[in-house]
């Protein structure tokens, strides 16, 4: 009897059931990871916007601080901003174009007060600034920013701008009243070129039928390799590269835009155009002006009394050390011919200082220069320098610096960023420049064999208070090479170095050092009207 086959309903209805089974788990599986995926990203946004409207806080404070520079003074009293005492949040402000997301304030008093004490308007500066290094004169805040639940926290130190916040500075985008020759033609250039464009440098000829002041522009090619300002405005001639990415700031004191094509120059007839397409930079026109104090006189107090020298001297650096001669043109680093005025450490306090008096009515120009030392200048004040250093120094000069050989930081092999804490400033009332020797005769340049023909480095943060830095006879003899600073660079005015795409002079090469952020020669002039900048910003 054939035995029948059993029925396999049952056996099909168990891994179907199981199918379903884990088609409807699979399912679940996926909705809670979407429904997580969804909650992570609506967290992960709330997040990012309570990190951007603390940003905004810091932004509203750095705003209300450039347009008052005394605003920090007033401390939480004042109304309709978001500013709080340490460990309150009262008050409150939306960042504009959000309903939602907010931020509060929170004045961090100085840590280096000896008795804690919350901003007070009463006591400002003990309250708030910190006294010591490596801080010293700055001030912090605390911006919260809020989105949702979620909360950021971002402390900004805000610190005293300074000329050391950019390789390239200059007061005057024009050439120095000292390179138009003539005592008549120096005159006129004095009153007309230290206008700004903005107040009408160009309207006029300087001196009656002998033209205007020299335009200096920016061009195709340039490429300055750091953080810049200027009191007066750019002249722009192509494409140039201005800064070295969006995180450095090109801040132009004058209006509208901070720049000029130079076909827009009255009385100019190059109608060259101009792009800022190419500023790797940030530019921000009516930024702050920075105006430096008349005189470095403050590195002469400064100076002990066995570092201050008189009349005209020579300083070879080494390391830690130092040695000072007193200047002729025999008497030199290499070979000196006379006991040194002085030989040892460099001092204790970082300064030097070279005082004078006799020349100050003398019209330096830099056509012709000659190095003899007479009775006229021996007393001018100057100081020749060159060599390399490890060590924290600011040479400072009633008159000029005259840099005669490369000086380096550590040796002149080493390159940018600096591994040391080595720093130098050159910090002159007049000129800071590059030695070139040179005589015209019968309208030619010659005797140009002691130039610095192989090119010259100079690692140091310069500063020529009344006028520029400047290679001495610059439009004489042959090309020498390139100029390469690296460090930073505040003059009045803008000091030539060369010619026509180095066909005499030096082609340049100008790098920010960016220690000089946080580490500063010594006693270096800051400038007399100062604005506040973000020195640093912590995320808590």
């Amino acid at each position: 009897m054939p035995v029948k086959r059993s029925s396999e309903a049952g056996f099909t209805m168990i891994p179907t059931v199981i199918g379903l089974s884990l088609m409807a788990a699979l399912t679940l599986v996926a909705v809670t990871a979407v429904s997580g995926d969804t909650h992570l990203t609506v967290r992960d946004a709330r997040a990012k916007q309570a990190y951007e409207a603390a940003k905004a806080g810091i932004d509203d404070y750095a705003y209300r601080l450039h347009a008052n520079t005394g605003y920090w003074t007033s401390c939480a009293s004042n109304s309709g901003d978001a500013v709080n005492l340490q460990g309150s949040t009262a008050k409150k402000l939306k960042v504009p174009g959000s309903t939602t997301a907010e931020y509060a304030i929170e004045l961090l008093p100085s840590t280096s007060q000896s008795t804690y004490t919350q901003c007070s308007t009463a006591n400002p500066t003990m309250s708030m600034l910190q006294s010591t290094d490596p801080l010293k004169g700055t001030f912090r805040i605390r911006s919260r920013g809020y989105a949702g639940s979620s909360e950021a926290k971002i402390v900004a130190t805000f610190k005293p701008a300074s000329f050391l916040d950019y390789v390239y500075f200059t007061q005057r985008e024009t050439s120095d009243p000292h390179t138009y020759g003539s005592t008549t033609m120096i005159e006129a250039a004095e009153k007309q070129c230290s206008k700004t464009i903005a107040g009408k440098r160009y309207e006029k000829e300087i001196s009656s039928g002998n033209g205007y002041c020299d335009v200096i522009r920016f061009v195709s090619g340039d490429s300055i390799n750091g953080p810049m300002h200027t009191n007066d405005a750019f002249v722009i001639c192509g494409s140039p590269k201005l800064g070295r990415s969006a995180a450095d700031p090109i801040e132009v004191s004058g209006p509208p835009k901070g720049w000029f094509s130079e076909g827009e120059i009255e009385h100019n007839d190059d109608d060259c155009t101009g792009y800022d397409k190419n500023f790797a930079g940030t530019l921000t026109a009516n930024s702050s002006v920075l105006t430096p104090p008349p005189t470095n006189n403050e590195l002469n107090k400064d100076a002990f009394p066995q570092f201050r020298f008189k009349g005209q001297v020579r300083i070879c650096l080494s390391g830690q050390s130092m040695t000072v001669l007193t200047y002729s043109t025999e008497n030199s680093c290499e070979k000196p011919i006379t006991p040194p005025l002085y030989s040892g450490a460099i001092p204790s306090n970082g300064v030097v200082y070279v005082e004078g008096g006799v020349c100050e009515s003398k019209k330096y120009t830099p056509f012709n220069v000659s190095y003899a030392l007479t009775t006229e200048n021996a007393g001018c004040g100057n100081a020749y320098v060159q060599g390399s250093y490890t060590g924290q120094l600011t040479i400072g000069t009633y008159n000029d610096i005259i840099v005669t050989g490369s000086i380096c930081n550590e040796s002149c092999s080493t390159t940018l960023p600096f591994k040391t804490e080595g720093v130098l400033g050159l910090v002159a009332n007049n000129f800071v420049r590059i030695y070139h020797p040179t005589k015209i005769e019968s309208q030619k340049c010659v005797n140009d064999t002691g130039a610095l023909t192989s090119g010259v480095r100079i690692d140091a943060a310069i500063l020529g208070i009344a006028h520029s830095f400047i290679v001495d006879s610059y439009n004489c003899g042959k090309a020498m090479g390139t100029l390469t600073v690296n460090g930073a660079i505040a003059q009045y005015y803008r000091g030539a170095v060369g010619t026509g795409s180095g066909s005499t002079g030096y082609l340049k090469s100008y790098n920010y050092d960016s220690r000089l952020k946080y580490i500063q020669p010594p006693s270096f002039i800051a400038p007399e009207k100062t604005a506040w900048v973000i020195g640093r910003e912590t995320l808590e």
